[in-house]
């Protein structure tokens, strides 16, 4: 969940970033909104502290200027300290239906080490839906983002490039993690309508291919020229659809919410993006979604940071104002970007206790 990819690969101190290392040209939203009129003070400041592509981990102040900032973003998206671990009871349920499932947990294509993410996305951003759905929701993050490792690891690629015709074909995978991800994506078709059920399926689809994109591209050079490649890789691989889909209980109707999707991306991938930032910058992380962003537009990472932000907030209140007061698709959008920010904070690679001690001593 990804969750960039809506989850940091695992390996690389990560979740599928829950991500997928392109970004997008980015900008702030016309609009009359007051939530965007204004960059954040602690942006501005963040903004003329350094003129330079990267920050050094040793720069306690810049450091402290990112906490900051995160916590300003926070703060205007509505949330308060929040202190949160994995729940190891569901943890335990959850391994132990993976077992059942006969999905690989040991050996080369295990993916126990990948549980946390999935418990972690489940029992925090889709605490609203039925036990049925966020047990998927938690095995289909695993999976995936066991896959999205496959790259990092330099695995053979071979079984990737044919998924898709495999799973239209309806023919074996080529290995277990590949098997598995057939199996549960096979699935969904009971958990929503045929329309929400194909959209995810493709998100799916789409993710697979991004991976080969990945695979095939890991040297080519981020041009100035070409501002919207990241946008475009972003969106192929974030499997950003699939998980904004699955907030919305599937007895809802679809005009309900579907308005909402280029600002529910936004969120997903960009508030993912956000998180990621300080853990990425203490470890002098360069291959994020915020230093290429920053590279395809030949500015700094902290001027991409603080705009990022303010596209992010302006879309959080677009949803708000867009979903009808009351409504169950409001409630389950609240639900999700709470627990989606409790995700992170649960998965102690972020780093996040430090943004939440900045946001106590407000």
């Amino acid at each position: 969940m990804s969750p960039g990819r809506i989850v940091k690969h695992y390996n690389r101190h990560d979740h599928l970033d829950h991500a997928r290392l392109m970004g997008y040209k980015y900008g702030v939203h016309e609009t009359h909104s007051n939530h965007s009129l204004t960059k954040s003070p602690v942006c501005q400041l963040l903004a003329m502290s350094t003129n330079t592509h990267s920050i050094s981990t040793f720069d306690g102040g810049v450091l402290a200027s990112i906490r900051q900032s995160i916590a300003d973003f926070l703060r205007r998206c509505g949330l308060k300290y929040m202190d949160v671990t994995i729940d190891e009871a569901y943890h335990s349920e959850c391994y132990q239906e993976a077992i059942n499932r006969g999905f690989p947990m040991d050996g080369e294509y295990s993916i126990r080490e990948y549980m946390d993410v999935g418990v972690a996305m489940a029992s925090n951003a889709y605490t609203h839906l039925p036990d049925a759905a966020r047990m998927w929701m938690c095995l289909f993050t695993a999976i995936a983002t066991r896959i999205d490792d496959k790259v990092v690891r330099g695995e053979d690629m071979m079984d990737v490039y044919h998924f898709n015709e495999r799973f239209v074909s309806c023919q074996p995978q080529g290995d277990p993690i590949l098997n598995a991800l057939d199996v549960i994506l096979r699935e969904i078709a009971s958990l929503h309508s045929p329309l929400v059920s194909s959209l995810i399926t493709v998100s799916t689809l789409n993710f697979m291919c991004a991976n080969c994109l990945d695979f095939e591209t890991q040297d080519m050079q981020i041009s100035p020229k070409t501002p919207l490649y990241p946008e475009y890789s972003r969106l192929l691989g974030g499997l950003v659809d699939g998980y904004v889909l699955f907030i919305f209980p599937s007895m809802l109707p679809t005009p309900d919410y579907i308005q909402c999707m280029p600002d529910l991306r936004t969120v997903v991938n960009h508030t993912n993006d956000i998180l990621s930032y300080y853990k990425e910058e203490m470890e002098g992380d360069n291959a994020n979604y915020l230093s290429l962003m920053a590279a395809s537009r030949t500015s700094t990472k902290q001027d991409a940071l603080c705009e990022l932000i303010e596209k992010t907030v302006q879309a959080h209140h677009n949803i708000l104002e867009c979903l009808r007061p009351g409504s169950e698709a409001r409630d389950a959008y609240i639900s999700f970007f709470e627990g989606y920010v409790k995700f992170h904070v649960a998965l102690k690679r972020y780093k996040l206790k430090d943004i939440m001690a900045e946001m106590s001593s407000y």
